[in-house]
């Protein structure tokens, strides 16, 4: 059962509070009379106090979730990573590849393009919409088992492209990235210094020691801070980066939450073509002053 945040009183609640405000009893008509007797009454009390402690109270700690409720993606939190190519010719964002369930669940789905003889995925971000600095970032994810294709929670903090200062003018952190799905493998990684000659990155390596393709959701999480940045999975630390390796990245970034395929992954082989389609399921994506 999910966690929400806010629940709505009831409309006698409402009304009673809105009595309240006009000024009690001054207004002398038959109606708010009526109004304040009932609102008085102990069954309605009881019923009112037994609502107002039904609502959890707000998390000061929590700064952005969503649990993706409905049938449309929240616009106020997300829009659609543009429709471009990605790692090379073999797939491309496509805004119909991203869907929400109706069951609480964002869909990113990567399907063959016949026609195009490519890959067509899903993305979704924050760009201008979110963006937070040092804290605690955290999904609850679906990993499909897909060859050539990854799933990943990353996000672009401060200008990547800059060459100046290092990791601490901007940084790509790849909180979590499937690649390696059909044998088991998973990864994290931090890239800096733009993406041509002098790119920098640091990279965890395959890890196997995750069971994340058993069909089943798990907690991917990422805690930035002064000294450095430390991985989770299912809530157990699973790499961690000092500020000897990266430097810190003070600037705020976005979320992306993206499908994507290469050929160096496998992408248009007989193997990746025969394990599409392929759907990521996110269940809740929530962001955190500090780690929980």
């Amino acid at each position: 059962m999910k966690r929400s945040l806010f629940t709505k009183l009831p409309l006698l609640v409402a009304c009673s509070l809105l009595f309240t405000a006009c000024g009690g009893t001054s207004a002398s008509s038959e109606e708010d009379s009526a109004l304040e007797t009932e609102s008085a009454s102990p069954a309605s009390t009881a019923e009112q106090t037994e609502t107002e402690a039904a609502v959890p109270p707000a998390d000061p700690n929590l700064l952005f979730e969503d649990e993706f409720n409905g049938t449309a993606l929240d616009e106020s939190k997300w829009s659609l990573c543009p429709e471009w190519k990605r790692q090379g010719e073999l797939d491309i964002w496509e805004h119909d590849m991203t869907s929400l369930d109706g069951e609480g669940h964002l869909v990113l789905r990567a399907e063959w393009d016949d026609q195009k003889s490519r890959v067509k995925s899903g993305a979704i971000r924050t760009y201008d919409l979110f963006s937070a600095g040092y804290g605690y970032y955290e999904a609850s994810i679906k990993f499909p088992i897909a060859p050539g294709t990854w799933g990943a929670f990353w996000m672009m903090c401060g200008d990547v492209n800059s060459e100046a200062n290092g990791a601490a003018d901007g940084v790509e952190i790849d909180i979590i990235e499937s690649i390696g799905n059909n044998w088991g493998a998973c990864n994290h990684a931090l890239h800096w210094d733009g993406y041509g000659d002098a790119h920098k990155q640091a990279n965890s390596g395959e890890l196997y020691n995750h069971t994340i393709y058993d069909g089943q959701f798990h907690t991917f999480g990422l805690e930035r801070t002064e000294t450095g940045y430390i991985f989770y999975i299912d809530g157990k630390e699973s790499w961690r980066v000092d500020a000897d390796q990266c430097a810190p990245c003070p600037e705020e970034g976005y979320l992306k939450l993206t499908v994507e395929a290469a050929d160096w992954a496998g992408a248009g082989s007989d193997e990746c073509i025969a394990g599409l389609p392929g759907e990521m399921l996110v269940d809740y994506v929530r962001v955190y002053r500090q780690k929980p």
